[in-house]
């Protein structure tokens, strides 16, 4: 029995050994090409093509290695490229193993391979009825205790997804990947680096993935540990690093993805965001991808700010965020970027069409927000949503300018340029600053109130501008006219009868405790149809223009002086005007010129004239000279300049009164066709009259310059 086991021995060693050595040398895989070939279309439901050379080795593994192999497609997708294009490839397989019904399989490898995933336009797919002839076993468990791999390398694999309807593509491409022995239940070592690009070119570049793979041995859950990724955006210029940990279930229809570490960095320009979860975090795999972020830690540029939300990728994007925190400086990143040369007036064309299947909400809690050298923020309670292209922010709260703002923002990114709608309320915003915001030089400055509803077309100061469409009311307290010094009006001019050579820039500024009025814009000019002024002993009263994109001012308003201002004025000045002077303001917002409307002057004085000599009298009794008039009686006349007749007469002083006051208003009335260069038909007359009269008006005042 003994010497039969020892034969039994040798022989089966002589089978093992000697059987796959005569296999080697006898047999030629390439001469069963052919049938490998229609046994694997068989297989497949596919085309296979071998036209490479085929080598087989039988020690100490069962090894084969294979070249130039190609894969079709199914009838139907005759146009589009082959399923598979295969450089190399080559498997071996351990013997012993099998006969313990175990499979070791040794190194895979496969290099300088193309696989296309292809999709027509009803929705097939060149991979559908792949294997229909495989046994199906739905219920039956994976075991993969039984099969340990040695090692697994790819080198130089693509895989293109290809859509024939809208000729979109998009390519993975492996340029190295190393899996080290495996087996089910232990951790494996994996390094990546790859790329995924489209027609625009490269959207990211894994320079290195890499962790330990542990798959349990039913395929139900894999764990990622150790995970780090270094990689770019090249069209976005950004630059990506993360640390992680994950946990993958596939126990459920709908495959898991729990995080419960990830700390992940993105760096474009000036700009770097970090998101550190503090709770775990959780992706659902499933017709939608929806990742779950109940608390985390978001840093702008190293400012810590708190962040929970939700993100869901299908069709459209849908994603909603709560962010607070203490403070947010914006400054370094609204850098304006380096503009492209277009035409003057033509906006900057922004195809914002990728936002259509984005719906966003953003809930913003903020204690300071700043935004400019210009502008703080502080208390900024904001809310945001964006859905088919219309981005709205309502409410939106925040303290800025010494004031409060209060409102409502849309912007329709549909349009082309962008249209913007605004509703604001604003208290105690100081009116300067606000202009400073456009690059404007105020005309006013003080504490503002605004009520508005304004729209404009385009996202920058120029086309805003001259775009700027709306109405509203706006009242300002305590504050000053820039550029115009009305009380020198006054005091250097009007003291001294100057009525007709006024029309220059006083500079300066007119201290006011009110100004105020209606607002309404066109295409860039602020109409200020009803404005009012309120400066003491002196105010303003009329209408105006603001040419915000020239800088220009244009008002139209009537100069209304106290008793006390009224008073200093010359008598023929105080009399002609009776203290309401109309003036005209234009010119650079900084600096405009000051004019009087000496139309306007002459209408009020004949006005009021003819008020005064038909204005009917008491009977038996004579109008009471007025208390200047009296002095004047008091002060010695020129001799022969009054008729002694009537020297005794109640009617002497006022009549001289009147020839002087009518000398005032003949100028005035006579000044605009003198000024058009036509002869006034009483020019002759009126000059023999003021020669007379010129000694009687002397000892009270100056010649008027009219």
């Amino acid at each position: 029995m003994r010497k039969l086991l020892i034969l039994l021995v040798v022989a089966l060693a002589l089978i093992l050994v000697v059987v796959p050595l005569l296999l080697f040398w006898l047999v030629d895989p390439n001469d069963y090409r052919d049938e490998i070939a229609r046994r694997a279309s068989d297989q497949l439901g596919r085309e296979v093509s071998l036209q490479g050379p085929l080598s087989l080795k039988v020690f100490p593994r069962v090894a084969i290695e294979i070249s130039d192999v190609a894969v079709g497609n199914q009838a139907g997708f005759a146009a589009a490229p082959p399923l598979a294009e295969i450089g190399t490839a080559s498997l071996s397989v351990a013997v012993w193993p099998l006969f313990r019904g175990e499979l070791d399989i040794g190194a895979v490898t496969l290099g300088d391979a193309v696989f296309h995933l292809v999709s027509d336009a009803a929705g097939r797919s060149n991979l559908d009825g792949l294997l229909t002839d495989s046994p199906e076993r739905p219920d039956a468990e994976p075991d993969l205790s039984t099969i340990s791999l040695g090692e697994l390398r790819l080198d130089d694999v693509r895989l293109i997804v290809l859509d024939l309807a809208s000729g979109e593509s998009t390519t993975l491409a492996i340029d190295d990947l190393r899996l080290d022995p495996f087996r089910a239940d232990q951790p494996t070592a994996f390094r990546l680096s790859a790329s995924l690009s489209d027609a625009a070119g490269e959207l990211l570049v894994l320079e290195r993935l890499s962790g330990r793979l542990t798959v349990a041995a039913n395929a139900s859950t894999v764990e990622l540990g150790h995970l780090l990724l270094e990689g770019k955006l090249p069209q976005a210029g950004a630059r990506l690093s993360a640390r992680a940990g994950a946990r993958i279930d596939f126990s459920d229809a709908t495959t898991t993805v729990n995080l419960p570490v990830l700390d992940t960095t993105l760096a474009v320009d000036a700009l770097r965001l970090a998101l550190v979860v503090e709770e775990p975090a959780r992706l659902l795999l499933g017709e939608d991808t929806r990742l779950d972020l109940p608390a985390a830690r978001v840093s702008v540029n190293e400012q810590p700010l708190a962040a929970r939300g939700y993100l869901v990728l299908g069709r459209d994007i849908e994603a909603e965020l709560a962010v607070q925190g203490q403070r947010l400086d914006l400054r370094p990143l609204m850098t304006p970027a380096e503009p492209s040369p277009r035409p003057r007036g033509e906006p900057a064309a922004t195809d914002f069409s990728a936002l259509d299947a984005l719906t966003l909400t953003l809930d913003l809690r903020l204690d300071t927000l700043v935004l400019s050298d210009l502008l703080t923020l502080s208390e900024v309670v904001a809310e945001a949503r964006l859905r088919d292209g219309e981005l709205v922010l309502a409410p939106l709260d925040a303290r800025l300018l010494g004031g409060q703002f209060q409102g409502r923002a849309a912007v329709d990114l549909r349009a082309e340029p962008p249209r913007v709608t605004l509703q604001p309320t604003l208290r105690g915003i100081q009116v300067d600053r606000l202009a400073a915001l456009g690059g404007l030089a105020a005309p006013v400055q003080g504490l503002g109130d605004f009520s508005l509803d304004l729209s404009f077309s385009g996202l920058d100061a120029e086309h805003i501008l001259s775009s700027l469409d709306g109405s509203g009311q706006f009242q300002v307290e305590q504050g000053a006219l820039l550029g115009v010094d009305l009380r020198a009006l006054v005091g250097q001019e009007l003291s001294r009868s100057n009525l007709g050579n006024i029309s220059r820039a006083f500079g300066g500024q007119t201290e006011f405790q009110q100004f105020g009025g209606r607002i309404e814009a066109r295409s860039g000019v602020v109409e200020l149809p009803d404005l009012r002024l309120l400066a003491g002993d002196l105010g303003l009263a009329g209408s105006g223009r603001l040419d915000l994109p020239a800088g220009q001012v244009d008002y139209r308003m009537e100069l209304a002086l106290g008793e006390a201002l009224a008073a200093s004025l010359p008598r023929s000045v105080r009399e002609a005007t009776g203290g309401r002077i109309p003036l005209s303001i234009t010119g650079p917002m900084n600096q405009p010129v000051v004019s009087v409307d000496f139309a306007g002057v002459a209408e009020s004085a004949l006005r009021r004239q003819l008020e005064q000599r038909l204005r009917p009298r008491e009977p038996g009794r004579g109008e009471d000279p007025p208390a200047d008039e009296a002095a004047e009686r008091s002060e010695p006349e020129d001799p022969g300049t009054v008729d002694e007749a009537a020297a005794d007469s109640d009617e002497a002083v006022p009549q001289r009164r009147l020839r002087g006051r009518d000398l005032i208003i003949r100028s005035l009335s006579e000044r605009e066709p003198r000024e058009r260069g036509e002869a006034s038909p009483e020019d002759e007359s009126a000059e023999a009259g003021e020669e007379s009269e010129n000694g009687d008006e002397e000892e009270d005042e100056a010649p008027l310059s009219a």
